[in-house]
């Protein structure tokens, strides 16, 4: 018996059609009728009423369907936790986070606990962090202990899917959420706040339901008591992206400071407005409650006591 067999069967009870079901599986349809017949004798009774138009599953095939599906999740679901453990014995500890959080803050970070702990190995990844349609993915995989640690960008301002009971978090730095503009060939900000109304400034937003975007949220109601005039000219997750467009010269946009140092040293990015439209946001590490394989455990002991 084939496991393609199964699922040749599932796909079958669900359509009801031999031609809709091999197009579906991507073979012809002789060969499909000879594999659902071969599981048939495998099995010693038939499990299709060929006699029908759309065709009917006998008394027996409505029973095996049930059993099909259950034996397929049940291999499939091990098959993944097979792998999932399989690439765990390659690394010590797996992280999550924001894209920008793992590139500009984690190289940093590691060095410091390998410097404190001793050395570890990771496997880092955003690892469905940026699927905000399914945010519960995430949320599942560091309750499930599938990701050990999550970095992401907080406020006490901003409630996060991960501020609940199940979850432990540490800040591990702060870094300033200010407004960047480009500058022109004098060094002098080619964007400047707060625009005009027949003019109104080209605005590098992020993606509505991003981290970010909240975070500019709460910076532009700090600054609730200013006039700006800008639009969005373009929109976007990542960080890296809309810093490449704002050095490119298409509009202005609020960075993480530690996600262009390299560009505020040379001048190419220059701060734009005042305090007023300047947040402070939190890194936070996430992780679930619970008990946790010792070289976490040491990374979040060697956390609280640099809060110390």
């Amino acid at each position: 018996m084939e496991l393609d067999w199964l699922e040749d069967f599932i796909v079958l009870a669900r359509t009801r059609h031999f031609s809709q079901s091999a197009q579906e599986r991507n073979v012809s349809q002789p060969a499909f009728s000879r594999r659902i017949q071969a599981l048939e004798r495998w099995l010693g009774t038939n499990l299709i009423n060929r006699g029908t138009t759309p065709i009917t599953l006998t008394e027996e095939g409505e029973r095996f369907r049930e059993t099909a599906i259950g034996v397929l999740r049940d291999i499939y679901r091990d098959r993944d936790a097979f792998r999932r453990d399989l690439s765990k014995m390659h690394a010590d500890v797996w992280i999550s986070g924001s894209t920008s959080v793992l590139i500009h803050l984690v190289p940093d970070w590691l060095d410091d606990m390998f410097a404190k702990i001793g050395p570890f190995k990771t496997n880092v990844g955003t690892y469905g962090f940026h699927n905000t349609g399914k945010p519960s993915d995430m949320v599942q995989r560091l309750r499930q202990g599938e990701i050990d640690l999550t970095f992401t960008y907080a406020h006490p301002d901003m409630p996060w899917i991960l501020d609940t009971g199940n979850f432990d978090w540490k800040v591990v730095t702060t870094t300033s959420f200010k407004p960047y503009s480009p500058v022109n060939h004098d060094g002098q900000p080619l964007f400047s706040f707060p625009g005009t109304e027949a003019n109104p400034l080209p605005w590098l937003a992020y993606a509505t339901d991003s981290v970010l975007a909240r975070a500019e949220g709460l910076a532009l109601q700090h600054a609730n008591d200013s006039v700006l005039f800008f639009q969005i000219a373009h929109q976007s997750m990542g960080v890296d992206l809309l810093k490449r467009l704002a050095l490119n010269r298409k509009g202005f946009g609020w960075f993480p400071a530690f996600s262009i140092r390299e560009e505020l040293a040379d001048g190419r990015l220059v701060p734009i407005g005042t305090d007023a439209h300047v947040i402070d946001l939190e890194i936070r590490l996430y992780r679930a409650k619970g008990r946790h394989q010792p070289v976490v455990e040491k990374i979040w002991g060697a956390i609280e006591n640099q809060s110390q």
